[in-house]
């Protein structure tokens, strides 16, 4: 029960009038981009929001807040802090392929379901993985933001290429996905905010 009333108020804290903002700011820049660019983009589309996804995740000010003293106080443990961190900013990234969608469709070129939610996937599991991006810094942070634009990658480009695979993108988005969120837990275990 604890928990649970920890994990409400982690989310509450993140999801504010400035995330709100953020949300529709990413929103309609993918929705004017989509409009202008979306028969440009074609079947790369999901891997463009993918790439969108992974550096604005960890440049998110509600990501960065994560190295805040008081998130540690809380009485969770690392797997559990992770979820509960990863909630806003999947909200967040949800406003790139939504954003898209909307700007393709009123231009007349809406995407099939199938390129939407490969889009969603690629662009979640990107996310999942620049969260670790967060606790460090230099060349390590410009690492982890490359391995959470290949990973959306590996997500939207087979699915670019071979449409027919589908089913099995899903599954290893989901294997990615897993693997992201118990890797973040895993560094918010090991995290010290406090200086030595």
């Amino acid at each position: 029960m604890i928990e649970t009333r920890a994990t409400i108020a982690i989310v509450r804290r993140h999801i504010d009038r400035r995330f709100i903002a953020d949300w529709v700011m990413q929103f309609g820049l993918l929705l004017a981009l989509a409009y202008v660019f979306a028969p440009s983009f074609g079947a790369s589309a999901p891997a463009v929001i993918a790439l969108l996804a992974a550096t604005a995740g960890a440049e998110s000010s509600h990501v960065r807040s994560l190295r805040r003293l008081t998130f540690f106080t809380v009485p969770l443990y690392g797997r559990q802090l992770a979820r509960a961190h990863a909630v806003a900013p999947s909200l967040l990234a949800l406003s790139l392929p939504l954003g898209f969608v909307a700007g393709a469709s009123l231009r007349g070129s809406a995407p099939l379901a199938a390129a939407v939610g490969i889009a969603t996937l690629a662009t979640l599991v990107a996310t999942l993985v620049s969260l670790s991006a967060i606790f460090r810094d230099g060349r390590e942070r410009a690492i982890y933001i490359a391995v959470a634009v290949t990973a959306g990658f590996s997500i939207a480009i087979p699915y670019a290429l071979e449409p027919t695979w589908f089913l099995a993108i899903v599954a290893l988005a989901f294997v990615e996905g897993f693997v992201a969120l118990r890797s973040f837990g895993e560094t918010l275990a090991r995290y010290d905010p406090l200086p030595d």
